[in-house]
């Protein structure tokens, strides 16, 4: 199974990259600079400690992010892996497919980048998996590891490893997978957990496919299902945040009696 990757050019994503690389063969990569900055507040009116506290919350996630997976480069193109930058904007033309294909791409794996459309969608039907770093489909969109801690929703925190369809997050589930939260945990802990859970669940699932002993299922009615885009995103739901952790947020989680688990997709 010869496989490429679509991802962005973060840590995480680049961490992505290598564990796969070290168990399967990953013969194209893709690398997506996608445009978008959580981190720049330059364009909202906030106050001089609002934007301490933000500045300290990403700094904090580059910490976290560097301790728990390490800082492994860009690839390089070679004849053996092909690789591409992906200007922003350019991840759903021609060009992305006809990049795939020329490097004998039977399976997609797609983590981080924006969203999967036209005519890169229809070029793998049923071997064009996505990495979404949330549980759907109780949480879908973006930032979905973020809003179940500002709702106070701490057991949503996952991954799921799906197939992609023309919606967001929204396509047939092989699997979540979901990092244990301890009470002196903070959110980029937990959210680097949930990369190494999401990572691995990814590896299992492909590693399944690959022997074809795996089928996904149709994503369930849930009540409440929430869907976060980039508009709803606002850097003061950072200082929310931070200020909720201060309170005791993630001790009282561990420590409440559990509520009612999500359901969840296991790997057969």
């Amino acid at each position: 199974m010869r496989i490429g990757i679509l991802t962005s050019i973060e840590r995480r994503h680049r961490y992505f990259v290598e564990a796969l690389r070290a168990r399967f063969e990953v013969v194209a990569v893709g690398y997506e600079e996608t445009g978008y900055s959580p981190a720049d507040t330059t364009h909202y009116d906030l106050t001089p400690e609002e934007e301490r506290i933000v500045l300290a919350h990403f700094t904090e996630r580059a910490r976290q992010e560097q301790a728990f997976l390490g800082d492994a480069p860009l690839l390089e193109d070679t004849p053996a892996c092909r690789v591409r930058r992906l200007a922003p904007g350019k991840l759903n033309t021609d060009a992305t497919p006809a990049f795939l294909r020329a490097a004998g791409v039977d399976m997609v794996v797609v983590y981080g980048t924006n969203l999967i459309k036209q005519p890169l969608l229809g070029g793998w039907p049923g071997r064009m998996l996505n990495l979404h770093l949330g549980l759907s489909p109780y949480y879908r969109g973006t930032a979905t590891n973020f809003y179940p801690l500002l709702n106070d929703e701490p057991e949503y925190v996952g991954a799921t490893i799906h197939l992609i369809d023309p919606g967001i997050d929204s396509g047939p589930i092989f699997r979540h997978a979901r990092p244990e939260i301890v009470a002196d945990d903070r959110p980029h802990t937990i959210g680097c957990k949930a990369i190494l859970a999401g990572t691995g669940a990814m590896m299992d699932v492909l590693g399944a496919l690959s022997a074809g002993r795996i089928t996904p299922v149709a994503q369930w009615e849930v009540p409440n299902a929430k869907l976060y885009l980039r508009k709803h995103y606002h850097p003061r739901q950072v200082v929310q945040l931070a200020c909720m952790v201060d309170d005791g947020l993630i001790p009282r989680y561990v420590a409440r009696a559990p509520r009612a688990a999500p359901r969840v997709r296991l790997v057969q």
